[in-house]
């Protein structure tokens, strides 16, 4: 996956028998199965979730269960020949807040000892990852910039930053050379709400990720459901990304999915082979994993409607007509992918100062030709303004 030449495709596993609650009630044969079913797709590997109180109940340790549970999944997924990215500090997933029961006030992201226990519990499952043969690396967490609504302190664009740097820098001093990634959703690059920095997630991680959903994205309100557009997030949300980068590295589609809920007009299985045609397209996409591998039980309750129907398989392991459409174009793509990863000849600019909103992307859409989309490049620096001291030499100052 972290290379720009060739595509790798695989799954977020959602656990068919009890989400991820399962790292609580684990059936390892349960998992097994899972995992057996999604390398029948064709995928080659899946992106797991850590639940953040589950492995670190104190934040001075990492509970050695957990740990040894992630090394059963490890070896499972193994066995079914997949590789396994391990997405650590999860405070949001699936519509739930997870916050460390230790940290009642203090900031997730500003707060010395909460980031020193963030770092205590990245350097534990790094270390379990980089010594399997089926980890692929470590994501620091899943849409960590939506906690920011619920902090109880203001926190910045700064702050985040500087909260994702030095957790990097924990992962990489306890695993040198294992990829780490980061799993921020559309808003730092579509909204000027708090997030991360763009030149951060573009620059500053192994693989550049997007997660592309057509519905929170706006772009299927704002384009509607017969109109390709609507589909085309993943290739946008790839092309703002590519923009951003001072130097080409791999970009990961890490979450794309449609819920039925949403279309009334096309079938779920022709809207998942637009998102997932359209995200490839882009030059630089190496890797697109689908949102979900599975459907939740309908008696796990709590979850919003929505949730329960995400999956390519069902609850029984059974591939549903989208999974099978899945593995179609998947399959197709590895052959052909290649041949289409071209850019319209036109160009748009996203000047420094504006976010890729809807507003942008309408310019983007209006400049696509022959079904290909125009290259987005983010406008040049202005020049500086000359000053005074411009003129002054090195040697005029001593």
């Amino acid at each position: 996956m972290n290379t720009l030449d060739r595509l790798a495709f695989g799954v977020n596993y959602v656990p068919r028998d009890q989400w991820w609650n399962a790292w609580l009630d684990f059936d390892e044969n349960s998992i097994a199965d899972d995992l057996a079913a999604i390398a029948g797709l064709g995928c080659d590997h899946v992106r797991i979730q850590c639940l953040w109180p589950v492995f670190q109940p104190f934040p001075t340790s990492v509970s050695p269960t957990a740990l040894s549970r992630l090394s059963s999944v490890l070896d499972r997924a193994h066995d079914a020949g997949l590789e396994v990215w391990v997405t650590v500090l999860n405070g949001f997933l699936s519509g739930w807040v997870f916050r460390p029961p230790w940290l009642p006030r203090g900031s997730i992201f500003t707060d010395p000892a909460a980031i020193a226990a963030a770092g205590l519990l990245l350097r534990s499952v790094a270390e379990v990852v980089a010594a399997h043969p089926a980890g692929a690396g470590i994501d620091l967490g899943n849409e960590p910039n939506m906690l920011v609504g619920f902090e109880s302190e203001p926190v910045t664009r700064q702050d985040l930053d500087a909260w994702a740097r030095d957790l990097v820098a924990a992962v990489r001093t306890a695993a040198p050379g294992l990829p780490v990634v980061l799993g921020a959703d559309h808003q730092p690059w579509t909204t000027d709400h708090v997030g991360f920095s763009p030149a951060l997630l573009a620059n500053e991680l192994d693989i550049t990720t997007v997660h592309a959903w057509p519905y929170f994205s706006g772009f299927l309100g704002h384009f509607g459901e017969n109109n390709d557009l609507a589909w085309s997030i993943g290739a946008y949300l790839a092309q703002v990304a590519a923009a951003h980068q001072t130097t080409p590295r791999p970009i990961w589609v890490q979450e794309i999915g449609v819920a039925p809920d949403w279309l009334s007009r096309i079938s779920v299985e022709d809207a998942a082979e637009r998102l997932i045609r359209h995200a490839t397209s882009i030059p630089g996409v190496t890797a697109l994993s689908w949102w979900a591998s599975h459907d939740i039980r309908p008696d796990r309750g709590g979850f919003a409607q929505l949730e329960y129907g995400l999956g390519l398989l069902d609850v029984n392991n059974r591939v549903k007509p989208v999974g099978h459409r899945f593995a179609e174009v998947i399959a197709d793509l590895r052959q052909t992918a290649d041949r289409h990863r071209t850019l319209a000849p036109a160009s748009v600019a996203l000047p420094r100062r504006n976010t890729a909103d809807l507003s942008f992307a309408t310019e983007w859409a209006q400049r696509w030709s022959n079904g290909r989309p125009p290259q987005i490049a983010l406008e040049p620096n202005p020049p500086r303004t000359p000053t005074v001291l411009d003129s002054v030499t090195w040697s005029d100052a001593l």
